[in-house]
């Protein structure tokens, strides 16, 4: 199928392409963000920092634990739960991301950490989440509103890497962050030429329809990333999606890939992704290629994707932001609308009768 702007109109009711190209932009946006209000929390002044979040609130908790967890000299837990873990006491950073500012896990561990005497800063867009810190004396970083929180990514990653910058984390340099912005709004308008028949995010999204994307990459600084394509694939193109990293697929999800007469017809439905970056472990790079051979081996669909710029930060932002693209194309040639999220609303509804 060659996707045309009428397949695009058709099915984009409320433009999220154009969210998806954003992307770059509310990266800027968030590191001046970032920069703003008073921020008198230093590292050196607790023992351990607990992110509580959830979705692609949640996602820009993990990503700092990529792009940070070589520099971070104290334990660092993303927490999607209503409570917190044991350890949180008045030594404990409590970050709270919500960008609706009222989601109801978020809402409830900010509770106790409130309770336990938390230090603690509040990004959001408003709500509950905003009232809380304002009432409290927390720093609060407000993002602007109106987005879906999975278009919301920009905003909230770029505004926590100037956070974390200033709480003493100098592994990243405003020169360095703008520069991979650069980067990513170039490779961003390229994928946006949907006639160009080297645009892999079309092409990949093409190679993935009617399939099962079953995602790997390696783990560490990269795990968040192959998380972030999943969820994506879920809450845009309305499909499943799998993903275990590596090396762990090679201790267990790698038998899953040998055919047999009862796995068949599901194997064949099934592509196999991976995620890769240069800078990969040398054992991981080996893991990929052995596991592709064998898979493949099996005359299975393999994808291989290389991320591309010349430092870390470029090649992090390459792989989201093209994640998020080949997610947008997938609804396209699906004919749903990326933006809806009927099963995500209807949980609510009842949740709030409750």
């Amino acid at each position: 199928m060659i996707l045309s702007d009428r397949d695009i109109q058709s099915v984009d009711k409320e433009s999220m392409g154009e969210k998806v190209a954003a992307f770059p932009e509310h990266l800027a946006e968030g590191w001046e963000i970032g920069g703003q209000g008073s921020l008198e929390i230093q590292l050196g002044d607790v023992r351990n920092i607990v992110f509580g979040g959830m979705g692609g609130s949640a996602i820009a908790g993990d990503m700092i634990a990529g792009l940070f967890s070589s520099r971070l000299q104290v334990p660092y837990v993303v927490n999607r739960d209503y409570s917190l873990p044991g350890f949180t006491d008045k030594n404990t950073l409590f970050i709270a991301s919500s960008y609706s500012g009222n989601t109801e896990e978020t809402l409830s561990a900010l509770s106790e950490a409130e309770s336990r005497g938390c230090s603690v800063l509040c990004v959001t867009s408003g709500g509950k989440v905003k009232e809380t810190g304002e009432r409290c004396g927390y720093p609060v970083f407000h993002l602007p509103g109106g987005y879906p929180p999975r278009a919301a990514l920009g905003y909230s990653l770029g505004t926590l890497i100037r956070i974390f910058t200033r709480l003493g984390l100098r592994a990243i340099t405003e020169a360095q962050f703008q520069s991979a912005v650069e980067k990513t709004r170039s490779w961003g308008k390229m994928w946006q030429e949907i006639n160009r028949d080297d645009n892999p995010a079309i092409n990949l999204a093409k190679a993935l329809e009617g399939k099962l994307p079953m995602i790997n990459i390696s783990d560490g600084r990269l795990y968040s990333v192959g998380l972030r394509w999943k969820t994506q694939i879920n809450e845009n193109s309305k499909s499943h999606a799998a993903f275990l990293p590596f090396p762990e697929m090679n201790h267990n999800e790698i038998m899953g890939w040998q055919m047999h007469p009862s796995t068949k017809p599901f194997l064949k439905q099934c592509a196999m992704v991976i995620l890769r970056d240069p800078e990969d472990h040398p054992r991981i790079q080996k893991r990929m290629d052995i596991t592709k051979e064998l898979v493949r081996a099996e005359g299975l669909t393999v994808e291989d994707v290389v991320s591309e710029g010349d430092d870390f930060l470029s090649r992090f932002f390459y792989l989201i932001h093209l994640g998020d693209f080949v997610s947008y194309y997938l609804a396209v040639l699906y004919g749903v609308d990326p933006t809806e999220i009927k099963n995500i609303d209807h949980l609510k509804e009842g949740l709030s009768k409750i």
